[in-house]
């Protein structure tokens, strides 16, 4: 368990299994080793040292594999150092009041396990890719919206709250 941190993600289009990604690099820097997985792949978290948790949000919703993941591991999760991370449209304006709202997103995850208290959170805009990822459906309600088809993640933003949660999730 030395330094070994775990990103576990869930995802519905694949935009945040990529910041999951690029969290675990930034995290990584050559030193330290870091498993990003699919939160429903991870049955074990001891061998792990601290864990960055990250869901999407659609229509004000995260991902219900993240709650999945806090019921089964909440009690391993209280006893070591806890970030995580919401990716969602909300933050593609980056203002006080889409960090409250966004912030507000992840009272679910407090609620299922609210012994454990997370060291930071990132708040992340998303992509909107609507050929790609979204039905039929979903696509007309976006549009409606008025939902703007688009990349929206600021990669180093990602990247430098990654390297900012480093000490805390290590303890130095």
């Amino acid at each position: 368990m030395d330094r070994k941190i775990l990103v576990a993600y869930a995802s519905w289009t694949g935009s945040t299994g990529e910041v999951a990604e690029a969290i675990g690099q930034a995290l990584h820097n050559g030193i330290t080793q870091v498993d990003v997985l699919p939160a429903r792949a991870v049955t074990d978290i001891s061998p792990y040292r601290a864990v960055v948790l990250g869901t999407p949000v659609h229509a004000g919703r995260i991902h219900a594999d993240v709650l999945a993941f806090l019921k089964v591991h909440h009690k391993a999760l209280s006893k070591v150092p806890v970030a995580y991370f919401v990716v969602c449209l909300t933050m593609k304006d980056d203002t006080e009041a889409n960090r409250r709202r966004a912030t507000a997103y992840l009272n679910p995850l407090y609620r299922k396990a609210p012994q454990v208290q997370p060291v930071s959170v990132g708040l992340f805009a998303g992509a909107l890719r609507y050929t790609q990822q979204v039905s039929f459906p979903l696509r007309l309600v976006l549009k409606a919206m008025k939902s703007m088809e688009g990349d929206y993640r600021n990669w180093d933003t990602i990247r430098a709250w990654a390297t900012s949660i480093r000490p805390a999730l290590l303890g130095s």
